[in-house]
């Protein structure tokens, strides 16, 4: 297996249930739970989960937050050695919205996340080697992203563009490998409509022309499409109960990386990642939703699918 690294956000999640989202000027009476969260902290421990082994670069602030966040992912089997640690700062927290349907609302304060700088970047890749799977998300500063992909050399980069912060320049996608927007995101990078999976295809190869090599575009309900120079593909979503999809994109996006690491073929590793976000979000939670290797294979087992 190749070696798997994330470089990413972490917040704690302050998650608010109640029947239904809130309206503005009403208040609602519901039940408030804490996990750990973050895009780049989910979509690690979803690749513990799994079997992937990775390393987690991130960066906290010098408060109780970082304690329990650490200790967090280091039970989920997430390799910490590469969490930096900001003097003075506070670590970023997340406060969630969830209704009874599973749809969500996210407010973040990015905290200590906002300090991981390019020369961080640079240092947690400069002992990775050469052969590795490393996934970026844009939680982080733009020039945080931008020194991944300067500092690539010949690993595999997948870029998950959430939330879009900037726009990418032909420079920066010639370095990714796997871009994994939404298909808001991708509406927001593309300027196109992605409101059905003809339109994400043709957003996919906007993204392709600009020198993407592989684009994969989640769409909730219409599971996922990639596309490269070589292959089409759209794979159904898998129907269950949606309970909390706070972190659907996450488990896609530790997935990919963790089949890719694997070297399992694309079509393979995208049934499998939409398969773990189809798990994930029947239960609650960010990082807590994860399911495990054997749980994913069961359950695409029990759609005819495995």
């Amino acid at each position: 297996m190749r070696p798997l690294v994330f470089i990413g956000t972490t917040n704690l999640d302050i998650v608010f249930y109640s029947e239904n989202l809130p309206a503005v000027g009403q208040s609602l009476m519901g039940s408030i739970e804490e996990f750990g969260g973050g895009k780049g902290a989910n979509q690690a421990v979803a690749a513990a989960r799994l079997g992937g082994d990775p390393q987690f670069a991130t960066m906290f602030g010098e408060d109780d937050a970082a304690d329990a966040l650490t200790r967090g992912l280091a039970d989920f089997g997430v390799k910490t050695g590469k969490i930096q640690r900001k003097p003075g700062a506070a670590s970023g927290k997340s406060l969630i919205f969830v209704s009874s349907k599973g749809s969500n609302m996210i407010g973040i304060d990015a905290g200590a996340n906002e300090d991981f700088s390019p020369d961080d970047v640079r240092a947690a890749l400069d002992d990775v080697p050469q052969d590795a799977v490393v996934v970026v998300e844009m939680g982080l500063p733009v020039e945080a992203c931008r020194a991944a992909f300067e500092a690539k050399g010949n690993r595999f980069l997948i870029f998950n563009p959430a939330p879009v912060r900037a726009q990418i320049t032909e420079a920066d996608c010639r370095s990714i490998d796997i871009i994994t927007p939404n298909e808001t995101e991708a509406e927001e990078l593309t300027g196109l409509p992605v409101t059905t999976v003809e339109e994400a295809f043709a957003a996919a190869m906007h993204l392709h022309d600009r020198g993407v090599a592989g684009v994969a575009i989640t769409l909730g309900d219409n599971g996922a499409v990639y596309l490269d120079a070589n292959r089409r593909i759209h794979q159904s979503a898998y129907p269950v109960n949606a309970v909390d999809t706070t972190a659907a994109g996450d488990a896609f996006n530790g997935a990919l990386a963790t089949a890719i690491a694997k070297e399992q073929e694309i079509d393979d590793a995208l049934s499998f990642a939409v398969a773990t976000a189809s798990v994930s979000v029947t239960r609650k939670g960010a990082q807590q939703s994860m399911p495990t290797d054997q749980e994913v294979r069961q359950f695409l087992a029990q759609q005819g699918a495995y």
